[in-house]
């Protein structure tokens, strides 16, 4: 018995030790980006411990996916997140003409997803190329 006892504890340390898995959240809503009303889908994952959201943005319009990496930092009444939406491995364009080219460029855009979550809405700024356009999320998930 007094050798279980250590075991147990042992036991009992790493197992609160051990990572949970994180729940998902998934979010839809729409704004008017470039002029036009764009419909999104946010799905991402908070660490608990250290606040990072990991996760995809897409674009339903055009089923155009963005990865999504940043922060979730829980505030008084909801949550602040702060997000850079990039591009990740899409396809690059390569091109030249008479000898002059550009390579490994991306037709898409980054953009910079900031806002506060209170209840199950996501009032968002989306900030594309200088420009900053309103989307707001309801809590699908």
């Amino acid at each position: 018995m007094k050798r279980l006892l250590p075991l147990l504890a042992l036991s009992a340390c790493l197992s609160a030790c051990a990572p949970r898995p994180q729940p998902v959240q998934v979010w839809e809503g729409s704004g008017r980006v470039l002029l036009q009303e764009q419909l999104y889908r946010l799905t991402f994952t908070v660490n608990d411990q250290t606040h990072a959201l990991r996760g995809q943005l897409q674009n339903r319009n055009n089923g155009v996916n963005y990865l999504v990496d940043g922060t979730f930092l829980p505030v008084q009444g909801g949550a602040e997140i702060t997000a850079k939406a990039s591009a990740g491995d899409s396809a690059k364009l390569n091109a030249s003409l008479l000898g002059f080219g550009v390579s490994n460029i991306t037709p898409k855009s980054d953009a910079l997803l900031t806002g506060r979550v209170t209840g199950n809405t996501f009032d968002a700024t989306l900030t594309v190329n200088g420009l900053r356009y309103s989307v707001a999320f309801t809590r699908v998930q």
